[in-house]
């Protein structure tokens, strides 16, 4: 027996979450072994903080800087 479209739907997305749920389990699982992250991986992370927080600064500078731009070029 062939299930109608709706239920083939429905029971597609609960075995979606099913293996998202294996997933998540798994993931804690490996998490409970390795409780700590590797040197390498909290010097990358710290790196990508600073990229980020560098990242936003410049924004920041070159938003003003293009303020200060047009000023200069409005007074003349």
């Amino acid at each position: 027996m062939v299930p109608d479209p709706y239920t083939r739907e429905k029971l597609a997305l609960e075995h979606r979450h099913q293996l998202l749920r294996e997933a998540e389990h798994e993931r804690r699982l490996a998490d409970l072994q390795n409780p700590l992250p590797h040197p390498w991986q909290r010097l990358a992370g710290r790196l990508g903080r600073y990229l980020m927080v560098l990242g936003t600064r410049l924004q920041q500078f070159e938003q003003g800087g293009r303020a200060v731009e047009y000023r200069i070029k409005s007074s003349s």
